[in-house]
């Protein structure tokens, strides 16, 4: 949690946040299935199911504050450090996850429409 706050806190104040690195989108999928993320944290980082994961898509993390999740995480996640996960792969892991694009709602779904 105070994580997040800092990270508001720099927001609100103007403090520019570091861009992430290029990363490919098409390695980084590859990378995340390598790694197994999708086992908690989904196949389209969706969120595992009963809680094992959160959801990771759409709403991305600032990089920095994605960085430090993977690096140092909080709670039950394991660690990733750069001898286990590289620079490159986790900007593209990030690359893939920023690429990632809500589907549909229910109700926009023809199909379900009758």
């Amino acid at each position: 949690m105070r994580r997040i706050a800092g990270i508001a806190i720099a927001i609100a104040s103007g403090c520019a946040l570091a861009q992430a690195p290029p990363g490919d989108a098409a390695r980084g999928k590859a990378t995340f299935t390598k790694h197994g993320c999708y086992t908690c944290h989904g196949s389209a980082g969706q969120g595992g199911d009963r809680g094992s994961g959160p959801r990771i898509a759409y709403d991305v993390f600032p990089w920095e504050a994605f960085t430090m999740a993977v690096r140092r995480p909080r709670e039950s996640m394991p660690r990733y450090p750069a001898e286990h996960l590289s620079d490159a792969e986790l900007a593209d892991i990030y690359a893939y996850i920023k690429a990632l694009k809500r589907g549909p709602k229910a109700s926009e779904i023809p199909l379900l429409k009758d």
